[in-house]
C-alpha cells in the first residue's frame, strides 16, 4: 500500500531472520557444499604452495579434521580482513562525525574522499619508488598534506556548514564556541591522518604474503595493487551513506561491499591465500615446527634417508627414527621434514618439501626425549634428594 508505514529496524531484521528461519533445511545443504569446497580449495592451495600435491588424495579422506581446518582457515581469514579494513573503519568514523546533519552526508562522503584518496596514493608511492625520507622528512611531508587538505575542506561551503551546524549542536548554550570548532576540526583532521596512515597496514600484507623475484616491476606491481587494496576498502562507507534506501538495506549492502571488496583484493594480491592458509595451519598446529624423535614403524626404511639433511638416522628395533618436525598433520596424514629445515619460511618450501616424508599418524611413533648423559642433572628429576651434613 502506499501509504504503509516503513518497518523499523528491528522489524526488518525479525522479518528477514524469520525468513532465513523458514529456508533453512535449502540453506544449510548449500552451506556445507560451500564449506566442502572451501575446504578442498584451502587444502590444495596449502599442497600447493609447499610443492606437495601428493597431499590432497589422502587429506581428503580425513572429513573429521575438516571442521577445526576450516575453522582455523576463517579466523585467520577474519583477522586478514580486519587489518584490509582498518581504512574503513577509520573512514567510517570520520563521516559520523557528521552524524548531527545527516541531510549532508551524502555529500561529505565525497568531499572527504578526495583528500584520503590522495593522501593514500601519494604515501604508498613515497614508500615504494619515493626518495628515502628521515622521519622528520616525513612528518613534514604529513603536515603539509594536513595542512592543504584543510584549507581545500574550509573553501567548500558544504562542509563549512556542516562543522559549524555540528560544533553548534554540541553545545547548544554557547553556538558561536571557536574552541568548540577548533576542537572539532582537530578531531577531523586526526582521523584522517589515521585514514591515511593505516593504508599500510594492508600494504604491509600483501608485501608479506608474496614469494615471487623482486624485480621492480615485481615492486611496481605490488605497489598498484597496495594503492587499489587500500582506496577499494573505502567503498563500503560510500555505499552506505549515498544510499537512500532504509538503515537495514544499507547495512546489508555496506556489509556486502565490505565482503566482496576484501575477497577481491585477496583474489589479487599475489599469495595472499596462500599466507592466509600457511597462517592458518601454524594456528591449529597443522604445521607445528618443534623437533620431536619419530619412529617409522611402515614403509620407510633407514637406508631411505638422506643423512647429509636428515642428520643421524637411528634404526630401532629395525625401523628407522629420525629428528623431524610435521609441516603437516592433518587427521591420519603426516608430512615430517628434517630438523634442518625447520627455519624455512613460505617461500623456500617449494624447493625443499621433497626431502619431507609422507607418512600417517597411525604408523608413526613420536619418542619420548632422552637427556643428554653429559649434561649435568636435573634436580628433582630422577635424581635422589640431596642431604646436607649436619
Amino acid at each position: 500500500m502506499p501509504n504503509a508505514t516503513p518497518l523499523t529496524f528491528q522489524q526488518t531484521l525479525k522479518k528477514n531472520l524469520k525468513r532465513v528461519a523458514t529456508y533453512w533445511a535449502p540453506l544449510s545443504v548449500l552451506f556445507t557444499a560451500l564449506g566442502a569446497l572451501l575446504g578442498f580449495y584451502t587444502l590444495s592451495t596449502y599442497a600447493t604452495s609447499i610443492n606437495r600435491p601428493d597431499l590432497m588424495a589422502a587429506a581428503l579422506e580425513a572429513k573429521s579434521a575438516l571442521v577445526p581446518w576450516l575453522a582455523a582457515v576463517m579466523g585467520m581469514l577474519g583477522a586478514y580482513l580486519l587489518i584490509l579494513l582498518s581504512t574503513t573503519v577509520l573512514f567510517g568514523l570520520t563521516v559520523s562525525l557528521f552524524n548531527d546533519i545527516p541531510s549532508l552526508q551524502h555529500k561529505l562522503v565525497g568531499i572527504l574522499l578526495m583528500p584520503i584518496l590522495i593522501g593514500i596514493v601519494a604515501l604508498l608511492w613515497q614508500n615504494f619508488e619515493g626518495p628515502t625520507l628521515d622521519d622528520w622528512g616525513k612528518l613534514t611531508w604529513m603536515l603539509i598534506w594536513l595542512g592543504a587538505s584543510l584549507l581545500a575542506l574550509l573553501t567548500m561551503r558544504t562542509f563549512r556548514v556542516a562543522v559549524d551546524t555540528c560544533a553548534t549542536m554540541a553545545s547548544p548554550g554557547n553556538p558561536r564556541s571557536w574552541p568548540l570548532r577548533l576542537w572539532f576540526m582537530l578531531m577531523v583532521a586526526l582521523l584522517l591522518v589515521a585514514t591515511v596512515i593505516c593504508a599500510v597496514f594492508p600494504a604491509s600484507l600483501i608485501l608479506h604474503a608474496y614469494t615471487g623475484e623482486d624485480t621492480p616491476e615485481a615492486l611496481r606491481h605490488l605497489m598498484v595493487i597496495s594503492m587499489f587494496a587500500a582506496t577499494v576498502t573505502l567503498l563500503p562507507v560510500v555505499v552506505f551513506y549515498v544510499s537512500k534506501a532504509d538503515l537495514f538495506k544499507r547495512l546489508s549492502v555496506g556489509l556486502l561491499m565490505v565482503l566482496v571488496s576484501g575477497g577481491v583484493v585477496i583474489v589479487i594480491s599475489p599469495g595472499s591465500p596462500a599466507a592466509i592458509v600457511y597462517s592458518a595451519s601454524s594456528m591449529m598446529k597443522a604445521r607445528n615446527p618443534v623437533e620431536a624423535r619419530y619412529m617409522l614403524t611402515t614403509s620407510y626404511a633407514t637406508e631411505d634417508f638422506d643423512t647429509n639433511i636428515w642428520g643421524n638416522v637411528q634404526t630401532v628395533r629395525g625401523k628407522p627414527e629420525v629428528s623431524a618436525f610435521p609441516l603437516f598433520s592433518f587427521g591420519d596424514v603426516l608430512l615430517l621434514c628434517p630438523t634442518s629445515l625447520i627455519n624455512k619460511s613460505r617461500k623456500e618450501w617449494p624447493q625443499y618439501s621433497a626431502y619431507c616424508v609422507l607418512t600417517q599418524s597411525s604408523n608413526t611413533i613420536r619418542r619420548p626425549k632422552k637427556s643428554d648423559p653429559a649434561t649435568a642433572r636435573i634436580p628433582g628429576i630422577g635424581n635422589p634428594p640431596d642431604h646436607k651434613e649436619t
